[in-house]
C-alpha cells in the first residue's frame, strides 16, 4: 500500500496526471500507454519507463512530479521560460 501524501496538497487537480502536465511544461512530452499488461512511460516518445505494476507507475509519476511541485511558484514559472529559450 502507498500513501501518495502531498499529491493534494501539490499536483495540478489533486491528480497523478498534475505530475505529467508539470513535467511536460517543462518539455519532458510525457506520455503513458498500456501496452499488453504493462505500463509504459515514454519521453518525446522514447520509453523511457515500463512496469506491469500500477503502484509502480504510481511512485514514479509521483517522485518525477514532486519534485517541481515542490518549488516556489515563481520559481518554477522561471524555469519554465528558462526551458523555453534554450
Amino acid at each position: 500500500m502507498e500513501n501518495l501524501l502531498k499529491l493534494e496538497e501539490y499536483f495540478p487537480g489533486g491528480e497523478l496526471m498534475g505530475g505529467i502536465e508539470l513535467a511536460n511544461r517543462m518539455d519532458w512530452g510525457l506520455s503513458l500507454q498500456l501496452s499488453g499488461e504493462d505500463w509504459v512511460v515514454s519521453s518525446g516518445g522514447e520509453p523511457i519507463y515500463t512496469t506491469d505494476c500500477k503502484e509502480s507507475l504510481q511512485s514514479f509519476v509521483y517522485g518525477l512530479g514532486l519534485a517541481y511541485a515542490v518549488l516556489p511558484r515563481k520559481l518554477f514559472d522561471e524555469l519554465v521560460d528558462d526551458v523555453r529559450n534554450l
